[in-house]
């Protein structure tokens, strides 16, 4: 969209909007390739936001669980969940995870956007 000021002095100035900031959350199956993204994301002016972010500090103070299972199943996923309330868009990065997959699903399920890949959620 282009907007164009009513003031004389910059009546020939043309302003850009920005684009359309969005919260995006990343799932995927590597840490290290989700926070790569999130970078990019933010770089390009979106709000980038992973669930093991929010979850790995309750990890520690409730200390070991025993398996990553029980982690993710009480922790990470339902953060995930609550934060799809949240995000305009998911962006799911390479990588085997079964609870990656879930957080599409959901997505899809309640017409949340989902991105397969940084260069699709970054074309918009």
């Amino acid at each position: 969209m282009v907007v164009t000021t009513s003031s004389p002095v910059a009546a020939t100035e043309t302003v850009l909007q920005p684009t359309e900031v969005r919260m995006m959350l990343i799932a995927g199956g590597d840490l290290r390739t989700m926070e790569e993204t999130a970078v990019s994301l933010y770089r390009a002016g979106h709000i980038p936001i992973l669930s093991e972010w929010l979850s790995s500090p309750l990890v520690s103070i409730g200390g070991p669980y025993g398996s990553l299972e029980a982690e993710f199943t009480e922790l990470v996923h339902p953060i995930a969940e609550r934060l799809l309330s949240r995000c305009d868009a998911v962006v799911r990065v390479e990588g085997h995870a079964a609870g990656a997959d879930l957080v599409v699903a959901l997505a899809r399920q309640r017409g949340i956007r989902v991105y397969q890949a940084l260069e699709e959620a970054l074309a918009g």
